[in-house]
């Protein structure tokens, strides 16, 4: 019963995945006057494989902007997919991905079992490009009875000896379990994380620990957990996953919430502008602690004092009034550096500056008003011309 509504289940989500079309190339083309199919089927039959790049890039582009060759599919299995030059190999993945795959009714068009005996071979292909490109391709498709044979070769790429190809072969997985669920790949948790354990590419790593945070939770937060110390030591793009999840598990669940912290703490003095900034903004949302905050308000005055872009500045103003509508005080001790990074010529960033009430509290109202109103040059030529004397 168990295996019988599972495959309903599939079935169920595969046929709504497969009535639908997807528009995932779009070429403008000067078609003219369309040839007809027995031209170009002349021209695929050609022996020249330049011959035959050039009439199915032709078909390529008729078939993006509308037109309808239905004769050509067999005369591409048949003549075409048994090239090994690389220009039609990269041809082939477009063509596979624009044409039409299935029947007036729905149903899948019987030259598609050869089709899968074409993609077989090309996941097995001593060249990784081509291992690669045909695993983009295989992200794209939404036909299990497409996938299904193909699994394995799937699976078996994890493995593989390049980067590249293991880098798409993740995502290719992923890509299997969202349209299909977990029951179609139920080995490919464990083989992620088996993957995840000993990947050196950072990409790979990245992917694969994607994978896992959206597929099997429970795997992710563990291994996040046993390699806690390493992680400042990772790359960028892996670390902004962790804090993805970090973000994600501690709103439902306070079970890891201070091992987690502690990462988002370590993580927060990161050179990357990218992880600071999210570690600030995961400590202001996780945490009420005057530690926590006083952490992240000071990720945002780093950010602030580093950055020259002015944009970048205002999207840090609008955080550091978020964190002072609620914790002024901390805020308070960090007036003087905020001015520092305020010492530029745009209006718009300084009208930003989020601390005028925490000022007033110093006794200082006119100084800082014509802080804010006229430029920081002009603020100190009027104390100098006036001798304000500052009182201890």
């Amino acid at each position: 019963m168990h295996d019988l509504s599972v495959c309903q289940r599939i079935a169920v989500s595969g046929a709504k995945v497969e009535t639908e079309k997807h528009c995932t190339v779009l070429i403008h083309y000067e078609k003219g006057v369309p040839p007809s199919s027995e031209d170009l089927s002349k021209r695929l039959e050609s022996k020249k494989d330049s011959v035959k790049a050039e009439a199915l890039e032709e078909l390529v582009l008729l078939l993006i902007n509308g037109e309808l060759y239905p004769k050509l599919l067999m005369t591409v299995i048949r003549f075409v997919c048994t090239s090994n030059d690389h220009r039609v190999k990269k041809l082939l993945t477009i063509y596979w991905e624009i044409v039409d795959k299935v029947k007036e009714n729905g149903d899948l068009k019987e030259e598609m079992i050869l089709v899968c005996n074409a993609l077989r071979n090309d996941l097995m292909h001593a060249n990784e490009y081509i291992c690669g490109s045909t695993l983009r391709l295989l992200c794209k498709m939404k036909y299990y009875r497409i996938l299904e044979p193909l699994k394995e070769a799937v699976l078996r790429n994890l493995s593989h000896r390049r980067a590249v190809v293991r880098r798409n072969a993740v995502m290719c997985v992923y890509s299997i379990v969202k349209s299909f669920g977990l029951e179609v790949l139920p080995e490919a948790p464990e083989d992620i994380e088996q993957l995840l354990l000993v990947e050196g590419d950072l990409s790979t790593k990245r992917n694969a620990f994607l994978m896992l945070m959206h597929c099997d939770q429970d795997r992710a937060i563990k291994y996040v957990l046993s390699m806690q110390d390493q992680v400042s030591s990772m790359g960028d793009i892996f670390q902004l996953s962790v804090l993805e999840l970090v973000r994600k598990v501690c709103r439902t669940s306070s079970a890891h919430k201070g091992r987690f912290l502690r990462i988002v703490f370590n993580l927060a003095s990161s050179s990357s502008t990218a992880v600071a900034y999210e570690c600030a903004s995961s400590l202001v949302a996780l945490s009420s602690s005057p530690v926590a905050i006083h952490q992240a308000a000071s990720a945002f005055v780093t950010l602030l004092t580093e950055q020259s872009d002015n944009n970048v500045k205002l999207i840090v103003l609008d955080r550091l009034r978020e964190v002072q509508k609620h914790h002024k005080q901390v805020m308070e001790g960090m007036v003087m550096d905020i001015f520092r990074a305020l010492s530029c010529p745009s209006l718009d960033v300084r009208k930003k500056a989020p601390l005028r009430s925490a000022l007033f509290r110093f006794g200082f109202y006119c100084f800082w008003f014509s802080y804010f109103t006229l430029s920081l040059s002009l603020s100190l030529f009027l104390c100098q011309s006036h001798h304000i004397v500052f009182l201890s």
